[in-house]
């Protein structure tokens, strides 16, 4: 067997076939080194062992296992395991960040319409020179006052003159917020006819009360732009029962009618048609009046201006 053979393949086969090529290169230059190499000639006497060359060799072979074997080490992986360079850890994915959703634009909140107002009236106490503003029956509309001595009572009608004092001078107004609907065939007695049908079928029935007289029968007339039945009426001497428990005519509310003042006194009637709905306006002078008080009265009327 040669030696020099076997301490290659022990060197061989002590290294692993599979580790990286760098260490099969260096073994390889070791051997080359030690197979060409010339041995330098001692200056000490030679030893008399035959073997000694090879001894040499082995222990030059085993010092290049050693480095072999630190060049391998330092070959290897960081982790120590057994293949190339470790894989890279991979970066997190990051989840992009949602856009975020527009923020609606809320809608425009809409204005509720106001409630309309049934009634309103001007407050109790004098009523200045001017325009007022009434609302009846829903509907709104203003009139004028020429003169200083009107008085409101807060709630339905306004008064000229001495309040409580029905003299010749005196008129008042009533505004129904109620309007009537029907007529008493029996004032004294409160016996009441049925409803009537139609504003015309009213006015016919208004001129027609027992205990009154016509003065002026039902006329259609304009006020305000808007069609009116117009009747005027006198309460009569003889009507047989006390003014204040003679009633006239009646509205849809249990309790609201309508009395005569004093006997002798004049009412008039302006039953205005506004796009359906009813302004019943009484207009009363005293006994005894002159024409003054009816003639105010009219222009009140004819003031009436509505929204």
């Amino acid at each position: 067997m040669d030696t020099e053979r076997d301490v290659t393949r022990i060197v061989r086969s002590w290294l692993r076939t599979d580790e990286h090529e760098s260490a099969g290169r260096v073994l390889d230059d070791v051997l080359g080194r030690l197979d060409t190499t010339p041995q330098r000639r001692s200056r000490w006497p030679a030893r008399r062992i035959t073997d000694m060359n090879t001894y040499a060799k082995l222990a030059i072979a085993a010092a290049a296992v050693l480095v072999v074997a630190v060049v391998g080490f330092n070959l290897l992986p960081a982790s120590g395991g057994v293949g190339g360079a470790p894989a890279a850890t991979p970066l997190p994915t990051l989840a992009p960040t949602p856009t975020p959703a527009p923020t609606p634009t809320p809608a425009p909140t809409a204005t509720p319409a106001p409630t309309p107002v049934a009634f309103a009236f001007p407050p109790d106490g004098p009523l200045a020179i001017g325009r007022h503003d009434f609302t009846i029956n829903s509907v709104p509309f203003s009139l004028e006052l020429k003169a200083d001595d009107w008085l409101s009572n807060g709630s339905f009608g306004i008064d000229k003159g001495v309040p409580g004092q029905l003299t010749g001078d005196g008129a008042g107004f009533i505004f129904w917020a109620d309007p009537p609907t029907g007529v008493f065939s029996d004032p004294c007695a409160n016996t009441v006819s049925p409803p009537a049908g139609s504003l015309a079928d009213l006015a016919a029935d208004v001129a027609s009360i027992p205990g009154t007289d016509i003065v002026e029968p039902p006329t259609d007339v304009i006020v305000g732009g808007y069609p009116a039945k117009h009747i005027v009426i006198t309460i009569r001497e003889d009507i047989g029962c006390p003014a204040n428990t003679f009633y006239l005519w009646y509205g849809t509310e249990p309790g609201n009618a309508r009395y005569a003042s004093e006997v002798g006194s004049t009412i008039r009637v302006w039953a205005i048609d506004v796009d359906g709905k009813i302004v019943w306006i009484d207009g009363e002078t005293y006994n005894g009046a002159g024409p003054k008080p009816g003639r105010e009265i009219q222009q009140v009327i004819d003031s009436i201006q509505f929204e």
